[in-house]
């Protein structure tokens, strides 16, 4: 796998997301599954870029997706998202801190929820199900909000 100073990476869920990263500009063989995620996000360095053909492809919910984008911006990796692009980001073009209050606050909800689940009376089963539920449902209101169609920028 190519290692540098602008390389690009690409995550993706399912084979049929391969073309959207391909899209993007990235190498077949930097296209990795979701599975082998941390091991490409450790090699990455300052001015490589990750591409995810959507965060429901990179995040299982609102707060994993808040701390992932807070690691890569912080080691100065840029990400893009194929569906989300007012999610997208570099050193050069940094989040507008309202979507990153945004994120916050979706993730803030999010682990709100949990911890809720987490200290209820339910069984192990019901919480875990009832856990995964609420993270499947902040992930589709991040792309709901964040999607190509969803907030738009002054003069798009």
């Amino acid at each position: 796998m190519a290692k540098g100073r602008n390389t690009k990476f690409g995550i993706v869920y399912s084979n049929s997301e391969v073309h959207v990263v391909r899209k993007m500009g990235v190498p077949e063989q930097n296209i990795v599954g979701v599975g082998r995620m941390n091991d490409v996000i450790s090699r990455m360095a300052a001015g490589d870029s990750l591409c995810v053909p959507s965060v429901k492809s990179f995040s299982y919910g609102a707060y994993d997706l808040f701390c992932k984008m807070q690691y890569l911006a912080n080691n100065g990796i840029e990400f893009q998202s194929g569906n989300e692009r007012y999610l997208s980001f570099s050193a050069v073009k940094p989040l507008p801190l309202p979507t990153v209050e945004t994120l916050r606050d979706f993730a803030a909800r999010e682990s709100e929820f949990i911890r809720w689940v987490q200290s209820s009376g339910l069984d192990q089963k019901s919480k875990a199900a009832l856990s995964n539920k609420i993270y499947w449902e902040f992930m589709a209101d991040v792309v709901l909000v964040f999607g190509n169609n969803g907030i738009k920028k002054k003069g798009n």
